[in-house]
C-alpha cells in the first residue's frame, strides 16, 4: 500500500541483573595443637569492656574478637595461632587508658605475657601460667587516689573515675608515681619496668584474673593480704564526677 509506513516501537532490551550471593563470614578456627590459649576471668564485681589490638602485620586471635562487655563473674577464652602479637584493654569502658594484657607468642617455648599500666589503670590484673603469678598486681590503685602527676582520663557511666592516665608513660626509666608504686616491678608502671615481664614460657595456656580477689604477684610492694580481706574502694579513689 502505498504512501503507508509502518512504524515499530523500539522495546528496550533488558540486561538481567545477577545478584551475587552473600559472602559468609570467616568462621573462627578450631584451635590446634601449639596454639595460644588465653582465659580472662572477670572477679572485679562489675562488667567490664575488653578491646583487642595485634600488632601490625601479625595475626589476630582467632575470629578477629571485637570490644566485648565480660560479665560479673564471666569468663572467656581466646586462643591464637603463632606469630600472634598484641594486648587486650580492660576496664569499666573502652579507653585508651585502661590497664592491658599485653603478650606475644611464637610458638610452644617462645612466647611471654605481662599486665601494663603504662597508659593508665583502669583495673588490678594478675596473669599467670602453670598456676603461679607471672605478672601483674591486684592492688586496687584508685586507693591511692588519682592525683598530679596523674590525671583522671575517663569517668564510667556511675560517674565515677574510670580510668587514670599515667604521668610517667614518657618516662623510660621511670620512676612510678606515687598512685603506681605499689605495682612497680609487678606490672609495667613505667616503659622500662622490665620487672613485670616474665620472658620465654614453655607453656601455651595463659591466663588472667581481673580484680584484687586475684591470686598476688610476689613481686608486688603490698596488698597482698587484700586476697583476703580485699578492701572497698575509698571516696577519694570514687571520687564523683562534679
Amino acid at each position: 500500500m502505498a504512501g503507508l509506513a509502518l512504524f515499530f516501537a523500539a522495546t528496550p532490551i533488558l540486561a538481567q541483573v545477577i545478584t551475587p550471593a552473600p559472602v559468609a563470614p570467616e568462621p573462627a578456627r578450631v584451635k590446634r595443637d601449639g596454639d595460644l590459649t588465653l582465659a580472662i576471668t572477670n572477679s572485679y564485681g562489675m562488667p567490664l569492656s575488653l578491646s583487642f589490638g595485634n600488632n601490625a602485620g601479625f595475626p589476630a586471635f582467632y575470629g578477629n574478637p571485637q570490644p566485648t562487655l565480660l560479665p560479673i563473674d564471666g569468663s572467656a577464652t581466646y586462643n591464637a595461632p603463632a606469630g600472634w602479637a598484641g594486648r587486650v584493654s580492660v576496664g569499666k569502658v573502652n579507653h585508651d587508658d585502661n590497664s592491658k594484657i599485653e603478650g606475644s607468642f611464637y610458638g610452644p617455648g617462645n612466647g611471654d605475657i605481662d599486665v601494663s599500666y603504662v597508659d593508665g589503670y583502669s583495673v588490678p590484673i594478675t596473669c599467670s601460667v602453670g598456676g603461679k603469678v607471672v605478672s601483674g598486681c591486684n592492688v586496687e590503685l584508685f586507693d591511692r587516689g588519682c592525683n598530679a602527676p596523674d590525671s583522671v582520663s575517663a569517668w564510667g557511666p556511675d560517674n565515677r573515675i574510670a580510668a587514670c592516665h599515667n604521668a610517667a608513660q614518657g618516662v623510660p626509666n621511670g620512676p612510678a608515681s606515687s598512685m603506681f608504686a605499689p605495682c612497680a616491678g609487678a606490672a609495667y608502671t613505667f616503659p622500662k619496668d622490665d620487672g613485670a615481664n616474665t620472658g620465654m614460657i614453655a607453656q601455651t595456656e595463659m591466663s588472667c584474673c581481673i580484680g584484687v580477689r586475684c591470686p598476688p604477684s610476689p613481686k608486688q610492694q603490698w596488698g597482698k593480704r587484700d586476697v583476703e580481706s580485699p578492701k572497698a574502694p575509698t571516696l577519694k579513689a570514687c571520687a564523683l564526677k562534679v
